[in-house]
């Protein structure tokens, strides 16, 4: 994302990698290691879209 290649598909296949991953892990390090990603897609959902629309140069 951050070198202007990404899609939106790419940010909704990131989103279903993180919950498969959290909804699957059988341990409790595997289900919360995709949580600071989800965070970061809940509060700065705009910072990924600005990369998707506007590649950086």
């Amino acid at each position: 994302m951050s070198e202007g290649k990404a899609s939106l598909a790419d940010l909704e296949l990131l989103e279903e990698l993180c919950d498969m991953v959290k909804h699957t892990s059988l341990c409790g390090l595997g289900q919360s290691a995709p949580n600071p990603v989800f965070s970061t897609l809940r509060y700065f959902r705009d910072e990924y879209l600005a990369l998707i629309d506007k590649p950086i140069t």
